[in-house]
């Protein structure tokens, strides 16, 4: 076939003439010989594959449309799945971030230093250090007397 009506589908090739001649049929001279009688035609054992086949091919289509079914349920019971997971995932998150500020906020030294003075604890303005190598204690020794100071030595 050309390129030509592969390009142009409204032009369409006339007839074509086969290659080689086709010869009639042979005259037979002499009595002519009547065909033998043709056979009936067995319906029932030609219908049965084609009912088998059919049969066949319905049983396929079923299970196909069967699989995508579960598999459509399957994916959507996913996704539903999948949204749950992530919103709660938000929510973990958020909780984490107030506990985080939460605890940031306990541990910030003017909120230790004001339990410290809750439990009756004073801060003590010349500490004392203990030498590891000799074991003596270096720095004031004195003891306080229980009473809070502010800073700058201003008494509560």
């Amino acid at each position: 076939m050309s390129t030509a009506y592969a390009f142009d589908p409204v032009r369409r090739p006339g007839p074509v003439a086969p290659a080689f001649p086709v010869a009639a049929p042979p005259v037979v001279s002499g009595p002519v010989v009547a065909a033998p009688p043709a056979a009936a035609p067995r319906t029932r054992a030609l219908a049965a594959p084609k009912v088998l086949a059919g049969a066949a091919v319905m049983g396929g289509v079923v299970c196909v449309v069967v699989a995508q079914l579960l598999l459509s349920i399957g994916t959507a019971n996913g996704a539903y799945r999948l949204a749950e997971l992530q919103q709660r995932s938000d929510v973990l998150a958020r909780q984490q971030q107030v506990q985080a500020e939460s605890l940031q906020a306990l541990a910030a030294p003017q909120r230790l230093a004001a339990r410290a003075a809750a439990l009756g604890m004073v801060p003590d303005d010349s500490p004392a250090y203990l030498d590891a190598r000799t074991g003596k204690v270096l720095g004031s020794r004195a003891a306080t007397d229980g009473v809070a100071k502010a800073p700058g030595g201003i008494v509560r």
